[in-house]
């Protein structure tokens, strides 16, 4: 027996004629069946149609009829026994197959039902006789979600039905979807008492035109044709029946795996059709893919891009997102109480690269790397150093070959001129001394330009401690030759014995030992090595000498310092003593330059980074270098070469007649 569902006339005439294939297919199945002497030998086969309007009433009084096999509802009254049927087919719709279940249940006949899977008639507790021919739509979305990934829509507009099945689906496809980082525009729930007549609602309209989604997800009961064309085994029983159809599974004519009820173990397969209009204004549905799944991991989803017709409106596949893409380069930021798919498009950070769209995160290139201008590859730097071949470099490198010159032109003039009165008075030894400690202060410096090895690494900084050390010490060694020369003139005192003895030279050797001993401990504990740094410059790898321990560097630099500050003080306190040739005023000058070129050195030194930062060492070292040899020295060249008449023991007499002449 066949329960054939019809809409009112007034409905889409399409949904009236798909019916009415429904029952040419089922008659066709019953002629098939009993006409082949396999299936059902010694059975024939039966059937009844009756018509069933969308109205509960109707539908009862319809099913009352059936059941009192009369013309007449009668009910709890069966008026022809041998029309009893054994089972009901109870058309596409899972409301009017729940109105009818209600009233089947009572008299436990088996109701089949041929429309899409319904979760809610899979309840046996409520609807223990009723057998669903589709198995459970479990891949309708995946496969939903396949085409959506295919042509890049993740911005699109749900329709489902306003019932049950509606909501059931809506709540799979919604998961679905947020796992896939698909987004919903809206939501619209259609009326079951117009069906997809709603299209006339004005709101429903205008929700459509401001919406920017151009893909629409429209499910409904759209009736698709399936009916048993193979049965193994009917009984005349209704009771026997339904263990017969709850364990049946089988093969139909297309080889598809079916069962009755919610099975997890057959194949799903869905075709895509393309809706196209001919130019004699006809349209036709073309099959241009399709989605094949036996399971959640076992899925393929096949489009023939060439036959595919979109409207005239478009000239390609058209784009349904909330926003455009994030280009390479670029790194998608959510925005606060919006949608997934709804982003911002911002710019990589400095030193971070995306080289692909949509990315949701920059990474960073690699320390010897750096990212191009569009921050989409990084590029290898290219390694850099304080050479001589660069601009910085050479200018630096040219003035300490310069000062070391004319180092060595005064070192020659003094040697020259050895036995004047003014090389004599100011101890020459210790003058040839500092000369010479100068002019290493000025080569050392040279160490520190050019590509750094192991050897340069470690020799400039303890060189440079060294030599300055000893042009410190002989500084002070100075100064307290000439404190000594004016508190000895009393004969018989210590002091004179001190000035005579060459004390103040020992000054030399001690101070500097002390110096060999921190670099002796720096050396033996850290020692500085070649290094890169890949953070100063963001697109060059500059290769430097990492000072090993920066302690031990401190150290160097704060004995310095305290050596020359000491030496500043005791060449103030000289400064003003009555002697020839005291050259206490120019010490005091000397030392209170370079005191300021390190005080300096220290903080401009450390806000500097890469190569800079060797550069403001070395114009310390050549700046404090050239303040001693100035300070110190070109007044003594400028008495021995453009005033030698006072470099003479008859002008150094001419001078003390005329001081002891002054009143």
């Amino acid at each position: 027996m066949i329960k054939a569902q019809n809409q009112k006339m007034k409905q889409v005439e399409g949904w009236f004629w798909k019916n009415y294939q429904y029952v040419l297919a089922f008659l066709f199945v019953i002629e098939e069946i009993n006409q082949s002497p396999h299936l059902l030998p010694n059975l024939s086969l039966g059937s009844d149609l009756y018509n069933a309007f969308p109205t509960q009433q109707r539908t009862l009084e319809s099913a009352v009829v059936l059941l009192s096999g009369g013309s007449q509802p009668l009910p709890n009254y069966n008026c022809n026994r041998k029309k009893q049927p054994i089972a009901v087919f109870s058309g596409t719709t899972s409301a009017f197959a729940a109105e009818l279940g209600s009233l089947l249940e009572l008299y436990k006949i088996p109701q089949i039902t041929y429309g899409p899977f319904d979760p809610i008639l899979s309840n046996k507790n409520q609807f223990s006789s009723l057998y669903q021919i589709a198995p459970k739509d479990s891949f309708l979305t995946l496969g939903l979600i396949g085409l959506l990934h295919h042509f890049g829509w993740t911005w699109v507009a749900l329709f489902v039905p306003d019932d049950t099945k509606g909501e059931q689906f809506l709540q799979d496809l919604k998961a679905q979807m947020l796992r896939q980082d698909i987004c919903v525009a809206f939501t619209e729930k259609l009326p079951m008492t117009t069906g997809f007549g709603v299209y006339r609602d004005f709101k429903f309209v205008l929700r459509i035109r401001i919406s920017s989604a151009n893909v629409y997800v429209i499910y409904g009961d759209l009736g698709s044709l399936m009916i048993l064309d193979q049965l193994k085994y009917v009984n005349s029983a209704s009771g026997k029946l339904h263990s017969f159809l709850r364990k049946t599974a089988f093969t139909n004519s297309a080889g598809e795996n079916m069962s009755f009820g919610d099975s997890e173990h057959y194949m799903t397969q869905y075709d895509i059709q393309n809706l196209v209009k001919f130019p004699n204004d006809s349209w036709m549905l073309v099959k241009v893919g399709e989605f094949v799944s036996k399971s959640p991991h076992d899925q393929d989803l096949v489009i023939e891009k060439e036959m595919l017709k979109w409207p005239d409106a478009f000239q390609e596949t058209p784009s349904s997102v909330c926003t455009q893409s994030c280009a390479p380069g670029f790194r998608k930021i959510a925005q606060e109480e919006r949608p997934i798919c709804c982003f911002l498009c911002v710019s990589c950070p400095e030193r971070e690269i995306s080289n692909w769209t949509d990315a949701q995160q920059c990474f960073p290139c690699l320390p010897e790397q750096y990212p191009n201008s569009e921050k989409t590859h990084c590029l290898p730097k290219p390694v850099t150093f304080l050479g001589f071949e660069d601009s910085l470099g050479m200018a630096l490198a040219c003035i300490a070959l310069c000062f070391s010159v004319v180092t060595a032109v005064v070192l020659g003039l003094f040697v020259k001129h050895r036995d004047t009165p003014i090389i004599k008075a100011n101890n020459r030894a210790l003058s040839f001394t500092l000369l010479i400690s100068l002019l290493l202060c000025f080569l050392c410096s040279l160490l520190f330009i050019g590509h750094p090895n192991t050897a340069t690494c470690i020799l400039r900084q303890v060189t440079f401690g060294l030599v300055f050390t000893v042009a410190v010490s002989t500084i002070l060694a100075k100064t307290m030759t000439v404190i000594l020369a004016f508190k000895a003139m009393t004969p018989g005192r210590t002091l004179r014995r001190l000035l005579l003895s060459g004390a103040s030279n020992s000054v030399i050797p001690i101070c500097s030992l002390i110096q060999v001993i921190i670099c002796a401990i720096w050396l033996g504990s850290s020692p500085p090595f070649v290094d890169t740094d890949s953070h100063s410059e963001p697109r060059s790898l500059i290769i430097v000498c990492n000072k090993g321990s920066v302690t031990a560097f401190h150290c160097v630099l704060g004995y310095l310092g305290s050596l020359a500050l000491g030496s500043f003080t005791v060449a103030f306190l000289a400064r003003n003593l009555p002697e020839t040739f005291n050259e206490a005023r120019f010490l005091t000058f000397s030392m209170l330059l370079f005191c300021s070129v390190w005080v300096t050195f220290l903080p401009v030194y450390h806000s500097t980074k890469g190569k800079v930062m060797v550069a403001v060492e070395v114009f310390s070292i050549l700046v404090s270098s050239a303040g001693l040899l100035g300070c110190i020295f070109a007044p003594k060249c400028y008495t021995i070469l453009i005033k030698p008449d006072k470099n003479s023991i008859k002008g150094l007499k001419t001078r003390n007649i005329s001081r002891r002449n002054e009143p």
